[in-house]
């Protein structure tokens, strides 16, 4: 870990904001910052022995050369710049009463993701909602007709961080307990926001985790890319799991992306890495890392039946109402970036 860059000893009386209230005061802070390397504000603390402390104080930010500013309770500060390490730069932990919607946006579709899923996508909070610390993604059969007048027998909730949160390159981990029910299909993946290789998947698709119905016993991580449909390609793998399956309990999830590679983990153990060799660009067939050295966003939804199952006997159909609704839990979800 690097040393302390900055260690700013704050007085109360000369960085108390202007209006201060008794019951809670504020300090005005404002450090200066290195262009293009991250920044860890941090609060002294003390431990159980009583010595001292430095805790994080939210998600690092990215330095641009200007000073950044910001209001905090009356404490002990200094600005860290962390060095080889993950550094976590946005999170979501759930743990208020809803969705935080300067983090995710709830899509409205109801055409089968062009894989003949057979749920319509809602906005409505039944299918998406913040309980008990967990972000519930609920799939019910309630049928849905849009105003074109396309029907789906069965509804859910799609939710993606596009333009609320964006990254190139990264960790992203989250931990998660999955439906399994025949012809469920929950997913945590990636998507280009804007890519400058084509459509899909010429601009590329990360799979982080996907579950088959009640084939629970293991998880499958995949990449699409190559040209735009449909002439692209896609690399999947399979992991099994040793003890709990994943419903049976919540398991964290994770990818680690660079230019280079690409490895998925469960539990903290890495199952996958898949070479910058390995993939391509139809268009950018001179850069090794694209299409994946672009911005992605997240997406979570829970879809139903389609082509995923076309070799498998599997149908939503076939699940008794008494289990409905299906639903996946995602207990928190953050984003590192590598502190170089």
């Amino acid at each position: 870990m690097r040393t302390i860059l900055l260690l700013i000893a704050l007085s109360p009386t000369l960085l108390r904001a202007e209006t201060d209230l008794e019951s809670s005061p504020a300090l005005s802070l404002s450090f200066p910052t290195k262009k293009g390397l991250l920044h860890q504000l941090q609060i002294k603390k003390t431990d159980s022995q009583g010595r001292p402390l430095w805790k994080n104080v939210g998600p690092a930010i990215l330095g641009t050369g200007n000073p950044w500013s910001t209001l905090q309770p009356d404490g002990e500060y200094r600005l860290h710049m962390p060095s080889r390490e993950w550094a976590l730069v946005w999170s979501d932990e759930f743990n208020s009463d809803r969705i935080d919607f300067g983090k995710w946006e709830r899509e409205e579709n109801n055409y089968g993701g062009g894989n003949n899923e057979r749920q319509a996508y809602r906005t409505d909070p039944k299918y998406s909602y913040v309980k008990d610390g967990s972000l519930n993604i609920a799939v019910y059969r309630d049928s849905h007709t849009t105003s074109d007048g396309k029907t789906q027998p069965y509804s859910s909730a799609r939710l993606r961080t596009m333009n609320r949160g964006d990254w190139t390159f990264g960790r992203f981990e989250i931990r998660a307990k999955l439906p399994d029910g025949q012809g469920i299909w929950p997913a945590i993946w990636m998507m280009p926001t804007n890519s400058p290789y084509g459509g899909w998947a010429a601009g590329g698709e990360i799979d982080i985790v996907e579950s088959r119905g009640n084939k629970v016993t293991e998880t499958l991580g995949a990449l699409h890319f190559g040209g735009k449909w449909p002439d692209n390609v896609h690399l999947d793998h399979t992991y099994q799991f040793p003890g709990k399956d994943a419903a049976e309990d919540f398991h964290v999830y994770a990818l680690e992306w660079n230019a280079e590679e690409i490895s998925w983990f469960v539990d903290g153990v890495r199952w996958k890495t898949r070479k910058a060799s390995e993939w391509w660009s139809a268009s950018a067939r001179q850069n090794p890392s694209a299409p994946y050295d672009r911005p992605f966003h997240l997406i979570l939804n829970v879809a139903v039946d389609g082509r995923f199952f076309e070799k498998e006997d599997q149908r939503a159909d076939r699940i008794p109402a008494s289990q409905f609704p299906q639903v996946m839990q995602v207990d928190y979800v953050r984003v590192y970036q590598w502190a170089r």
